[in-house]
């Protein structure tokens, strides 16, 4: 077995539910715009949320409430080698500057193999000293990658995943709908970041499109950019856009708790876009009938 099958099955055996049964309250992020400005100052009787039909109590979490665990997962494979991997540290360096005092970050990178530079830390220092330590070299082994990011639980704040790549995928083991169902599945919101050079290349491939629905199922967004000083201001773009989104939390309430919840969500405000994860899964936690006290 590979070194990266062997990472999947540890991540898989070890993966908690995204909804824990312990912990009761829902966090949906919502990104809200009008005219593809963001809108500020909305308050909880904005927010109108259904889960599986039925109106729910939530809330607007302070930003200092929900401090985010950002998993900055990033293309270091052979294609990154050179000035763009010096652009695509920059980007990273600054992101993790940017966050807020409370805000952790961990660095995944990935070439042939998936590699953990630094677990989630509030540590800055820690984290540009790994940032500073990426090579590129190998094959592109994203999808399992993305897969990992989005399976393991990284810290405490509210989950964030945050892509850059700038080719295909070429090394990866799993199959799209795995990553597709473990996006789905998850409470993280993903961003993505692809140079502009593979999209005037192939259009919209299918690595794209499934990074599209990825995006869309986790309520997050993307951005091409160049494989210059563009990289970093879209890595810039990523972290407003993530500071401008509101937190709602609701303890659901008229429904069961194991199962897929939709959700439905409205704001009481006219000619405003909203972007948000649409549904969440909670596994049964109950034990098997043969384990069952009789």
């Amino acid at each position: 077995m590979s070194a990266v099958s062997f990472l999947l099955a540890a991540v898989l055996v070890q993966a908690p539910p995204v909804f824990r049964a312990d912990v009761e309250a829902v966090y949906v992020d919502v990104y809200v715009t009008r005219r593809g400005a963001p809108v500020a100052g909305l308050a909880d009787h904005d927010f109108v949320v259904k889960d599986n039909g039925v109106v729910q109590a939530a809330r607007v979490v302070e930003r200092e409430e929900a401090p985010l665990t950002a998993v900055l997962v990033l293309d270091c494979s052979s294609s990154v080698a050179g000035a763009k991997l010096e652009f695509l540290k920059a980007a990273a360096g600054s992101f993790v500057r940017g966050l807020h005092p409370r805000d952790e970050a961990a660095l995944l990178l990935f070439q042939s193999r998936i590699a953990l530079l630094h677990a989630a830390t509030t540590d800055r220092e820690a984290l540009l000293d790994a940032i500073a330590r990426m090579t590129a070299d190998g094959s592109t082994s994203m999808i399992d990658a993305v897969f990992v990011g989005l399976k393991r639980r990284w810290g405490g704040g509210r989950p964030v995943l945050v892509l850059f790549s700038d080719g295909r995928d070429t090394s990866s083991w799993l199959e799209n709908e795995d990553l597709l169902r473990a996006a789905r599945e998850s409470s993280t919101t993903v961003y993505v970041v692809r140079t502009r050079e593979e999209d005037v290349a192939t259009g919209e491939s299918g690595q794209a499109y499934l990074l599209r629905r990825v995006v869309e199922a986790t309520g997050g967004s993307s951005w091409s950019s160049g494989s210059g000083p563009e990289i970093e201001g879209a890595f810039r773009e990523v972290l407003e856009t993530v500071n401008a989104r509101y937190v709602l939390a609701y303890e659901p309430t008229g429904v069961p708790r194991a199962g897929r919840h939709r959700i439905d969500l409205k704001v009481r405000r006219r000619g405003v876009e909203i972007r948000a994860r649409r549904e969440y899964f909670v596994p049964d936690a109950s034990p098997p009938p043969s384990h069952r006290r009789r």
